[in-house]
């Protein structure tokens, strides 16, 4: 009996191995062909969410332009911001990394870039949006009024906690809210302006934290061009040399040695969280 079992083991051990065999050796194979290829390796970076930690994409982000492989960023955008002084941190990260290592970048966006999001993506060299994605709310911020009315509170007066939620604070104290909120608008717009070419002059038209659709954003100059996934490719391969070699998408998220050796996504088109090393 025992060694009728170890001969069945045997057998589907065999029958195991001839039906796997070629699906390995064509993958082995298929890797093997694609590693002798030239590519341009591009780094892609999703943000979404509310960005209240930004250091994992400063710390991606940095990565890329430092790694002289990558020839360009493409940074996917689907946030409607988060905490101004944290993405106001990233966007100057960004600019300053952009100067020490020369790389294009290029946001994208399918249907939401606002607020503090928008700010970093005004960073980056181009904007791609479709035409129905929500762009702007500049200046504006996503954090909570009744926060920081607390925060003047407990820090200034000593008024009562709860004379927050009947809203008995001093004419002082509205005063430096609202000193609090023109300086950061400020700050903001006049960033805004200088990186995307506005007039500051006509700021009742692009800023006053109003929303825009993708058109609208694009006849306002607030983004570059309009468009899929491929526009924003399309202008990576036009700001890249060579122009015309595969992309080898980078990210954050690396396979395993099974994974890649079955993964046939090394086109143009595939799924952009695709690693491939």
């Amino acid at each position: 009996m025992s060694k009728i079992n170890d001969f069945l083991k045997t057998m589907i051990g065999i029958f195991i191995i001839i039906y796997i065999a070629p699906s390995i050796f064509f993958s082995l194979k298929k890797q093997w062909a694609y590693s002798l290829e030239n590519h341009n390796k591009i780094g892609y970076l999703s943000i979404d969410g509310n960005m209240s930690q930004t250091s994992y994409y400063k710390k991606h982000l940095t990565n890329y332009f430092k790694d002289n492989s990558i020839k360009a960023i493409l940074l996917k955008i689907e946030s409607d911001g988060g905490p101004l002084g944290s993405c106001q941190a990233l966007a100057y990260d960004i600019e300053n990394l952009k100067k020490e290592f020369p790389k294009p970048i290029i946001s994208y966006t399918e249907n939401i870039c606002i607020s503090g999001a928008y700010q970093i993506a005004a960073a980056t060299d181009y904007i791609v949006a479709t035409g129905s994605s929500i762009i702007g709310n500049i200046g504006m911020s996503t954090t909570p009024a009744h926060t920081i009315t607390e925060l003047i509170v407990n820090n200034n007066s000593s008024l009562p906690h709860d004379a927050i939620k009947h809203n008995e604070i001093t004419e002082h104290q509205q005063a430096m809210l609202q000193s609090l909120a023109d300086n950061t608008y400020q700050q903001l717009t006049k960033e805004i302006a200088a990186k995307r070419h506005l007039q500051l002059s006509k700021i009742d038209q692009w800023g006053q934290g109003k929303l825009f659709t993708g058109q609208q954003a694009y006849d306002l100059k607030l983004i570059d061009a309009m468009g899929s996934k491929t526009t924003a490719i399309n202008l990576i391969k036009k700001n890249i040399i060579p122009s015309d070699r595969k992309i080898e998408w980078v990210t954050p998220t690396s396979q395993g040695f099974i994974a890649i050796l079955f993964d046939n996504n090394h086109e143009e088109d595939a799924d952009l969280d695709g690693h491939y090393l």
